[in-house]
């Protein structure tokens, strides 16, 4: 299902705007396709073991994650570009070792161990591949890539943000204020107030 759902927004029904038909037909497309694929090729390599199958599947996924995670993270010079190309390198030719491996079956020599073990020639390869073009594109390294790093590997007790520095706002003279002469406050005249005796009267 998850398979499914990626290849149907990713792949098969991309853009916001279609329309929900679409998108159920793009669905059920993608189920077909995420269900057919592994079943055709789960019928050449019943021959293999569980353990075989399950390290090739892993193979794959080492060697196109793998210097991508590695390299994102600790490397700030790596590109899009680099990466890109390193992660189709490394995906691609496990890929196709894999199934060589598991269609044509396994092999005697230094060619059967390679194919059987893709990862321990890919995963170079793909590193290789990823720094080369890093090196070769200096100018797509994104710009907040120190910042991001220092967020990445700074104690969580910093407490540092990724926010973009703020544009610098043009500096006004301010006013000169004059100061004010205090109003003496108004003078008034007590009001005697005569109290007159009644009783005397």
């Amino acid at each position: 299902m998850s398979v499914a759902g990626v290849l149907s927004q990713d792949v098969v029904g991309r853009g916001r705007d279609a329309k929900r038909a679409h998108r159920i037909r793009a669905f059920r497309f993608s189920s077909i396709v995420a269900v057919g694929v592994p079943f055709a090729l789960s019928l050449p390599s019943a021959r293999l073991g569980l353990a075989a199958v399950v390290g090739l599947a892993f193979a794959v996924a080492a060697s196109s994650f793998c210097p991508l995670l590695v390299l994102g993270i600790w490397w700030r010079r790596l590109t899009d570009v680099g990466a890109l190309a390193g992660l189709i390198t490394g995906g691609v030719l496990a890929t196709v070792a894999v199934l060589v491996t598991v269609i044509g079956g396994a092999r005697g020599g230094w060619i059967g161990a390679l194919l059987e073990q893709p990862a321990a020639w890919a995963v170079p390869l793909a590193f290789g591949v990823m720094v080369l073009a890093s090196v070769l594109t200096p100018g797509r390294v994104h710009p907040d890539v120190a910042r991001v790093m220092v967020r990445l590997h700074a104690p969580e007790s910093l407490d540092l943000t990724l926010a973009r520095p703020t544009e610098s706002v043009p500096q006004t003279t301010p006013t000169p204020v004059l100061p004010t002469t205090p109003m003496p406050a108004p003078q008034t005249t007590p009001v005697r107030a005569e109290v007159v005796d009644r009783s005397s009267r």
